[in-house]
């Protein structure tokens, strides 16, 4: 679960460019290019239900379908989840230690306070059932609290997790 959660981080907003695309000539579309998953969460609000465009290196791809791979920045602390969608079929595995740039629309899930309450409940549940779940059950809790700490700080009733619905990309290196 720790690679779907963004956590908003403070930045200095370097990276951003505005690109126009023309698509025919009839229709121009904006996308704000990022070069850090950083930047882009630090303007997440923003950008949602946006065109952006975000250079970073791939970490994970989901080796079923391969419809969704995980970018992960310099530091290794911030990631982001996209989803194939438009002229992407697929992510293969091969893609895992590239760096990719992708386009897509920036998304927003929202973890309600209830659904927060209701996973914490369910994973006491787990440990009580399952033997040996320690490690999986301390990283899940550690992640409900990160989210609810998030949420009390922020004045929220709710936890966002931020995702691109990817349009199309291209393989940098």
């Amino acid at each position: 679960m720790l690679a779907f959660i963004a956590v908003l981080t403070a930045c200095n907003g370097t990276g951003q460019k505005q690109k126009t695309c023309c698509a025919n000539d009839n229709q121009v579309s904006k996308s704000s290019s990022f070069s850090s998953i950083d930047s882009l969460l630090h303007q997440a609000v923003q950008m949602r239900d946006k065109e952006v465009e975000l250079t970073a290196v791939v970490s994970h791809t989901c080796k079923h379908a391969g419809k969704r791979c995980f970018l992960i920045d310099a530091t290794g602390n911030e990631t982001i989840r996209i989803e194939a969608g438009g002229a992407i079929n697929g992510f293969n595995r091969e893609l895992t230690g590239k760096t990719i740039r992708v386009k897509g629309i920036l998304k927003e899930r929202r973890l309600t306070e209830e659904y927060i309450n209701q996973w914490a409940e369910a994973l006491q549940e787990k440990k009580v059932k399952e033997d040996g779940s320690a490690e999986t059950c301390a990283a899940e809790n550690n992640n409900i609290t990160q989210m609810r700490e998030w949420m009390k700080s922020n004045g929220k009733d709710y936890y966002s997790i931020y995702y691109i619905d990817g349009q199309d990309y291209d393989l940098v290196q």
